[in-house]
């Protein structure tokens, strides 16, 4: 394993930590909530609503580097798996990234200029939405992409633990995107849920990468 991924995968996975409570954060601050129809969104709307869409478009980007950095972790048997993975986590980072900007930039103007037509695609928070699908497509392919990185840990020790949380996120984000498929409240509640595993894999995996950069016979493959 090469010393720059351990590197890597230590600043992404703060990185990721920081951008994941900046999210919780706003989005307790300024609630966005779901909106029947795009005239109720408009009569709601204000700036603040969107602030939730900042950290989460740059924890799309974020998370290339630190799952790039796992795949450099896994061991060469391993790497095909890590490899999937990986191309799941792309598809996330691709759909929610796209979806994020959106919010960011085509939502506030098409409510500005009263667009009711493209708010109707544009805006994630109506439910049927164009966003709101892209949305929960990217994290279906997340939560794959975590099922597929469960693979290269041990039972063992700490990746047993990182192991475990990778599997718990994977089941729990499916099981909110069959949710929102299925139109069932209580499974898509698990999008929600589901981001209390994430952050505890993504913090049990910088323990690691921490380990590993004390450990002074760390040595390239």
């Amino acid at each position: 394993m090469k010393k720059n991924a351990v590197k890597t995968g230590i600043i992404a996975a703060v990185a990721v930590i920081v951008l994941t409570v900046c999210f919780f954060l706003m989005v307790i601050i300024s609630p966005p909530g779901k909106y029947n129809t795009v005239a109720d969104f408009i009569e709601a709307y204000q700036p603040s609503i969107l602030m939730p869409a900042i950290p989460a478009f740059f924890l799309a980007l974020m998370n290339i580097p630190f799952f790039v950095s796992l795949y450099f972790y896994s061991e060469e048997p391993k790497r095909p798996v890590a490899l999937t993975g990986l191309v799941f986590v792309a598809g996330y980072s691709l759909c929610s990234g796209i979806n994020y900007f959106m919010q960011l930039t085509l939502v506030p103007l098409n409510v500005k200029l009263m667009q009711e037509n493209l708010l109707a695609v544009s805006c994630m928070f109506i439910p049927g939405s164009l966003a709101y699908m892209l949305d929960n497509l990217g994290y279906a392919f997340l939560s794959v992409g975590f099922l597929f990185f469960s693979m290269i840990f041990s039972l063992r020790g700490l990746q047993g633990y990182i192991k475990s949380a990778f599997i718990i996120y994977g089941i729990s984000g499916l099981t909110g995107a069959i949710g929102y498929i299925t139109a069932t409240p209580l499974f898509e509640a698990f999008l929600i849920i589901s981001a209390l595993p994430y952050l505890v894999a993504v913090i049990l995996t910088w323990a690691e990468y921490m380990r590993l950069s004390k450990n002074a016979e760390l040595t390239l493959t």
